[in-house]
C-alpha cells in the first residue's frame, strides 16, 4: 500500500475533502481506492490557519505505477507490522499460570494468555471496575478510604481513575501499540484512537471497557478472583511451587506474571524478605499544578473555544542552571486533581478527567 504523510487539511475539512485530497495528491483521478487514517495531529503554529495533518495508507490496484507519477518524500510504499504473539514453549505446566495484578499489564498478559489456550488465574486485591467505582466515589465524598480497593487498587489499576492517555515516546517496532489501542476498540472505545495523536479515554470509559475485556477472558474459561491478596510466595530449589493468598490460601503454581503497580509496597517488601534481586531505579519528584483551561485554550488555540476541537493540552521541558530537567508529566485537559491515597494516613494526589475533557481547570 501507498502512505502519505504531511497532508494537511483545514480543522473544519469533511471526509469527502480529505478522499479528494488523497486523489489530488496521488494523481488519481476517478480511479477507484481506499484509505485508512493512521495519525492525526493538530498545527496550530498559526492560530488563524489552524490546520489537522494526517498519515493516511492507501491501497488501491497498480500502486507501483501510481508511484512513478509522484515525486514527493511523503509519499511512499509501506507494509503493516502486525503483532505476533511468542511461540509458546515446550515444557508443559503442571498448574495454570497466575497472574497478580488486573491493571494494563495484568489484564493484556492475562488476555494473550488466554487467547494462546493458556488458563490464567488473575488475582486482584481490589475489587470489581463498578464496584471499586463505588468505594472510590464514596472516598472523595466521605473520607472512607478502603487500603485494599482505591485509586491505586482494583480491576483496571489506578489508571482506571485517570485520563486514559494512551500514547507513548517508545519506538513502536513490534505492532504492540496498535494492537493494544485495536483491543481497547473491540472493547468499546471510540475508533478515533486508533490514529489520534494523543488519544485518551477517560475515566467514565474504561470502567466499563475493562470490565468488557474481563468478560472476554472469562468466557475464553479463564478465570479473575477479587478481594485475593498475594500475601506470600512459596519457593523450593529456587522454583515457585505457591502463591499464598490473603494468608491462608495456597495456590499451587509454578509460573506467576508480577503485575501489581506502583503503589503494592507490601509486594514488595514480601519479594524482599524472600531475596528476589532487586535494583533501585531514578524516580521523579513533582507537584500537580491547576489552572483554568480556557487559559490554555487561549495559549494554544488562540480563542478560549474552536469548534472541532476539544480541550488544549500543552508539554513544557526545561533545564535549570544545574542540568537538571524539568518537565510537565500527566497533563489533563478539562481535567481534577484528585485524592489517590492507597494507606491510612498518607496522601497522594493525582490528575484524570473524563472523556470530554469538559471541566473548567487543567492541570499537569
Amino acid at each position: 500500500m501507498i502512505r502519505i504523510t504531511q497532508l494537511k487539511l483545514p480543522i473544519t475539512h469533511t471526509e469527502e475533502q480529505l478522499h479528494r485530497k488523497i486523489a489530488k495528491t496521488l494523481h488519481l483521478g476517478n480511479q477507484p481506492f481506499t484509505y485508512e487514517i493512521r495519525k492525526q495531529s493538530l498545527d496550530a503554529r498559526h492560530k488563524e490557519d489552524k490546520k489537522f495533518v494526517y498519515t493516511v495508507d492507501i491501497k488501491l490496484d497498480n500502486e507501483s505505477r501510481v508511484l512513478k507519477k509522484v515525486h514527493d518524500k511523503n509519499i511512499m510504499l509501506t507494509s503493516e507490522k502486525k503483532y505476533h504473539f511468542p511461540s509458546s514453549g515446550s515444557e508443559t505446566l503442571s498448574h495454570r499460570p497466575v497472574v497478580i495484578g488486573s491493571g494494563p499489564a495484568g489484564l493484556f498478559c492475562a488476555w494473550y494468555l488466554a487467547k494462546a489456550g493458556y488458563c490464567p488465574l488473575v488475582l486482584e486485591r481490589g475489587e470489581e471496575a463498578d464496584k471499586r467505582q463505588e468505594t472510590v466515589e464514596n472516598f472523595w465524598k466521605n473520607g472512607i478510604l478502603d487500603p485494599d480497593s482505591n485509586v491505586q487498587f482494583g480491576e483496571g489499576g489506578a489508571g482506571t481513575f485517570s485520563d486514559g492517555k494512551l500514547n507513548t515516546l517508545v519506538k513502536d517496532t513490534f505492532g504492540r501499540g496498535r494492537e493494544v489501542l485495536s483491543r481497547f476498540v473491540e472493547a468499546g472505545a471510540p475508533s478515533e484512537i486508533l490514529y489520534q495523536q494523543k488519544p485518551h479515554l477517560g475515566t467514565d470509559q474504561l470502567v466499563g471497557i475493562v470490565q468488557f475485556m474481563r468478560h472476554q477472558i472469562e468466557e475464553m474459561g479463564r478465570e479473575f478472583r477479587f478481594r485475593s491478596t498475594v500475601t506470600d510466595l512459596m519457593i523450593r530449589d529456587r522454583k515457585l511451587t505457591a502463591v499464598i493468598v490473603n494468608a491462608k490460601e495456597e495456590i499451587p503454581a509454578e509460573i506467576c506474571v508480577l503485575a501489581p503497580g506502583h503503589s503494592a509496597r507490601d509486594t514488595f517488601s514480601m519479594l524482599y524478605e524472600n531475596q528476589f534481586p532487586m535494583s533501585a531505579k531514578p524516580f521523579a519528584v513533582g507537584f500537580r499544578v491547576e489552572h483554568p483551561q480556557a487559559l490554555i485554550n487561549r495559549s494554544q488555540y488562540g480563542a478560549e473555544q474552536v469548534k472541532g476541537l476539544g480541550a488544549a493540552a500543552y508539554k513544557v521541558t526545561a533545564k535549570t542552571g544545574t542540568g537538571r530537567g524539568v518537565y510537565s508529566f500527566c497533563m489533563c485537559p478539562g481535567g481534577y486533581v484528585v485524592n489517590a491515597s492507597s494507606e491510612p494516613g498518607r496522601l497522594a494526589v493525582n490528575g484524570m478527567s473524563y472523556s470530554g475533557r469538559d471541566g473548567q481547570n487543567a492541570n499537569s
